[in-house]
């Protein structure tokens, strides 16, 4: 064995111990929590800025065409990783052999992946009757190949809970990409704005992956090695590859009946409501899927840290979401300008079945953290049926407003049922995780009617603000009556003491 071998091996060995995370996970955790929020605060002040220069420069029927690809070449992307970026998070021991294994299969996959989408591309663009598909999904297809090389570097590096350099990099890259995008646009390129920015962000990423993480694969495969990962990662992949299906045939749907113009708008206030929820929903996600899945053998350190965790989602992404449904015509019209006013509407539909969705979703990381990933899979199946269902229905009797009016009815039916099966016999129990989410919920909501009455007081009184100011004092009273019925109550106040405490030791440290 030569040195330069030692050297790589001792170089890949340090990815794979986990044992010393351990040790002051619960500091770990808040701090990596803290940077990622911070990072993703961040990308959320500069995504909006990217929303609001190129909703000027482009056209809904420029967010149409790429959504129409993407509805499709999205679900086969799911493929890609098979789960096992979320097997190697989980696994508490790891081998060389085994990683690089992996590697080689998510390469492969990739490479399959984009074949079979640049094949499709001529079948694409004749479903949606528009032949600028065709170039549109060859350019998706080479994207989706170099986004495959990185995924082991990503999930080795969120493994060892390198949370401040995660947030660096995406920070540097969508910067760079969303430079990128603007000056496209700007140069009159249209939609291939949007297209090319996804190609370099990918290749950006995969870049910055690498050198950041200096785990280097083998150049051997084992099969006996890849085994036991594809049986946790087809679960994962199930339940992606169903959920996908079913939260796309939206845009399916209205790209085949409804049209171009009307998908543009229809993403366009999809995107905006998700941007802030996934700025918040992602990183906690990030921090609670290593923390849990390192204390699954611990049941009560693993419902304190997850009730802690969900009562912090609770806590921001609900009155967020309540601000966005009130203020929904006004914000389109700030930030996307007038060109985008009959997404007012839709956004505000959106964001009344949005209320819920950034907690009900974390009970599946109960799943996958405790390995229940066929449970997982079923949910998914259930989950697409009953959406898919409903997106068929709304879209034929109203329309794109009758796809986002069902996306909230199937959504808020199947919630409760779905939340008692995904917590049987698992670690949390059904009726705690709806008393966590109880007081912040019904906090919101009265923070909604107060903002509603501060809109219908200014009108009646014929008092005029500039649209900016009749949004940020509308904030300001709801942010007001949330936070003083949150330190009113005991059981919240304490919950809120505790997120302050752990901000201010962050700034300490």
């Amino acid at each position: 064995m030569n040195q330069n071998t030692v050297l790589q091996g001792t170089r890949n060995d340090k990815w794979f111990d986990t044992l010393h995370l351990k040790d002051g996970l619960k500091d770990r955790s808040i701090r990596g929590g803290v940077s990622t929020m911070a990072g993703q605060i961040i990308l959320f002040l500069m995504s909006t800025a990217q929303t609001v220069i190129l909703a000027r420069l482009l056209l809904p029927e420029d967010y149409g065409l790429v959504a129409m690809v993407s509805s499709v070449t999205g679900f086969i992307i799911i493929f890609k990783d098979l789960g096992l970026s979320s097997a190697i998070i989980q696994r508490e021991e790891l081998t060389q052999s085994e990683v690089s294994s992996v590697f080689w299969v998510n390469v492969f996959i990739s490479f399959l992946i984009a074949l079979v989408v640049a094949v499709l591309a001529p079948a694409i663009a004749s479903f949606y009757h528009e032949q600028r598909l065709l170039n549109i999904t060859l350019v998706a297809a080479l994207t989706i190949f170099i986004a495959g090389l990185s995924l082991q570097h990503n999930a080795l590096l969120k493994r060892q809970m390198y949370f401040n350099s995660l947030a660096l990099l995406q920070l540097v890259t969508v910067g760079l990409n969303l430079l990128i995008g603007v000056l496209l646009a700007w140069l009159g390129f249209g939609y291939w704005a949007l297209v090319m920015q996804g190609l370099v962000l990918a290749a950006l990423q995969t870049i910055a992956l690498w050198i950041l993480c200096d785990w280097r694969p083998d150049l051997t495969f084992k099969k006996s090695e890849t085994g036991s990962f594809l049986k946790f990662g087809a679960g994962i992949t199930g339940f992606d590859v169903v959920n996908h299906f079913s939260r796309n045939m939206d845009n399916v749907f209205i790209g085949r009946f409804v049209g171009s113009v009307a998908l543009g708008l229809y993403s366009k206030a999809y995107q905006l409501l998700m941007l802030p929820i996934t700025q918040l929903r992602n990183p906690l996600n990030s921090v609670a899927i290593p923390a849990l899945s390192s204390l699954q053998s611990d049941k009560e350190k693993y419902r304190s840290f997850y009730f802690r965790y969900l009562f912090i989602l609770a806590f921001f992404s609900m009155p967020m979401i309540v601000y966005l449904g009130v203020f929904s015509n006004e914000l389109i019209l700030l930030i996307l300008g007038e060109q985008w006013a009959d997404a007012g509407p839709i956004f505000q539909v959106l964001a009344i079945s949005a209320f819920i969705q950034p907690v009900a979703s974390t009970p599946s990381l109960v799943l996958i953290t405790t390995g229940s990933v066929k449970k997982y899979f079923v949910i998914g199946v259930i989950n697409a049926f009953f959406m898919v269902a409903g997106f068929a229905i709304g879209v034929f009797l109203d329309g794109v407003r009758g796809v986002a009016i069902a996306q909230g009815i199937v959504g808020y039916t199947l919630f409760v049922p779905v939340l008692y099966y995904i917590l049987n016999q698992s670690p949390i129990s059904a009726m705690a995780f709806l008393k966590e989410i109880t007081l912040p919920a019904a906090f919101s909501v009265t923070s909604g009617i107060a903002m509603a009455v501060y809109g219908i007081l200014l009108q009646r009184y014929n008092i005029a603000l500039p649209l900016v100011w009749y949004c940020i004092c509308g904030f300001i009273v709801g942010a007001f009556v949330y936070l003083t019925l949150m330190i009113t109550f005991s059981s919240t106040r304490r919950k809120v003491a505790a997120i302050v405490e752990m901000a201010q030791s962050i700034k300490k440290k």
